[in-house]
């Protein structure tokens, strides 16, 4: 099972990469907000779970596995943050953030619940 922290690094590189490319260690760090080295940390636990491939001085890439997790995470976060924007009113980077902590925080079960939920308040 994936840390906190592991998700939302897994969510921002997956964000970065949109159409499967690859993202640098700054980028990461500056979009989470974090310190260069924070990031290199998380980069070698990712590698270690094989959730990414990262060689030194390359860019990262996410593998199929660190594909599959950054997919069910992102999906579940944008149903939520939709539903943070249309029914209780935040703004969408506010809501982007919430749905990100949320689906960081919490076990997958309890996401789908969520999502479920969600998906039949439209």
């Amino acid at each position: 099972m994936l840390t906190e922290q592991q998700k939302k690094y897994l969510i921002a590189i997956y964000i970065l990469g949109r159409n499967g490319g690859s993202v640098r260690t700054t980028d990461i760090a500056k979009y989470l907000h974090v310190a260069k080295a924070s990031t290199i940390k998380m980069e070698k636990k990712l590698t270690d779970e094989e959730l990414i491939i990262k060689e030194p001085y390359r860019p990262i890439t996410l593998t199929r596995k660190g594909i599959n997790e950054a997919n069910m995470l992102f999906t579940t976060s944008i149903i939520i943050q939709d539903f943070f924007i249309s029914k209780v009113g935040l703004s969408a980077e506010k809501a982007g953030e919430a749905a990100m902590l949320l689906c960081a925080e919490l076990d997958e079960q309890t996401l789908d619940k969520i999502a479920e939920f969600v998906l039949t308040q439209k």
